[in-house]
């Protein structure tokens, strides 16, 4: 075990299924959608599969739009936006788009007829950074800490974990906050997770299977599918600890803990605010041509 001091241990309030949505005939997600309150500030997550580009240039405003390429990915996506980018984002790696008071981005895969397989994580904005200046950051997955732990491994994609930071942690233009972590583990192994006061946490977990009570071992369905639940914490006045423990198979999953913004939440598509004023807004800027302009690549 590793990345905790002695702390209570959290309680589960729920597990939560990922019902898959098909975007085409080769393309879809699973999809975590729940009471904000109980993740924030992440908004939703859509672990995805899609080898053909499907989205073409779209806007975002008052959030942020996170891609997180699968180190088992067959290929990676090409990110364009109205920054400027145009990058590859390789199997592994990190790249955050704080779309602040807008800009526009498209990601498509980079080798078509080969997968890519991700997680694309909206996480929220406070009221006060809503209309902060737009900016991208790249966080290579060599660049990613990996702390060994007995049994497995945790890769520290975004945030901090036992002393060790990602780079983005470093970065003051980052505004909000998320420890995601990538956990891997050998059957019946465990790594603890220290989750601060009044901090949201959970697990979405990608491959195998994981015990959700390591005091009496009450089991998921074993071998358990890829990529269709999260483990759900409860939220705690105290500092306290998150336990992972995987079951008989190997465990693959991330983990994801923040500070929840409390703030009332009004999305709009691609927008995100705290009010329809907001959206109204977001949706004349827009059209406006002030979040920039993309030319479709397919």
């Amino acid at each position: 075990m590793c990345g905790s001091e002695v702390f209570a241990l959290k309680k589960i309030a729920a597990v939560v299924p990922m019902p898959y949505h098909g975007f085409d005939a080769h393309s879809g997600a699973h999809m975590l959608r729940v009471d904000p309150e109980a993740i924030s500030p992440v908004i939703g997550i859509d672990s995805y599969t899609m080898p053909q580009p499907f989205f073409g240039p779209h806007p975002h405003a008052g959030m942020s739009a996170v891609s997180l390429m699968l180190p088992e990915a067959d290929a990676g996506f090409v990110n364009r936006d109205s920054l400027g980018d145009h990058s590859l984002i390789r199997p592994g790696d990190l790249h955050w788009t704080q779309a602040g008071r807008g800009m526009m981005h498209e990601e498509v895969p980079a080798e078509p007829g080969k997968a890519a397989r991700g997680l694309q994580i909206f996480v929220n904005l406070k009221r006060e950074h809503k209309q902060a200046d737009p900016a991208a950051f790249k966080v290579r997955h060599e660049d990613m800490p990996v702390v060994r732990v007995e049994g497995g491994s945790v890769r520290v994609v975004a945030g901090r974990f036992a002393d060790q930071a990602s780079p983005i942690a470093e970065d003051a233009r980052w505004l909000t906050p998320v420890n995601m972590l990538d956990v891997t583990l050998e059957p019946g192994a465990s790594v603890d997770i220290a989750v601060a006061a009044k901090d949201n946490a959970f697990f979405v977990v990608r491959s195998g299977s994981v015990w959700l009570d390591p005091a009496d071992k009450s089991q998921l369905p074993d071998p358990l599918p890829s990529e269709q639940l999260a483990v759900i914490f409860k939220a705690s006045d105290h500092a306290e600890t998150a336990r992972i423990t995987a079951g008989q198979k190997p465990l693959r999953g991330v983990f994801f803990s923040g500070s929840p913004i409390r703030e009332p939440m009004m999305p709009g598509g691609p927008f995100m605010g705290n009010s329809e004023q907001d959206i109204l807004a977001y949706k004349r800027a827009f059209a406006r041509g002030d979040m920039g302009h993309l030319e479709r690549s397919f």
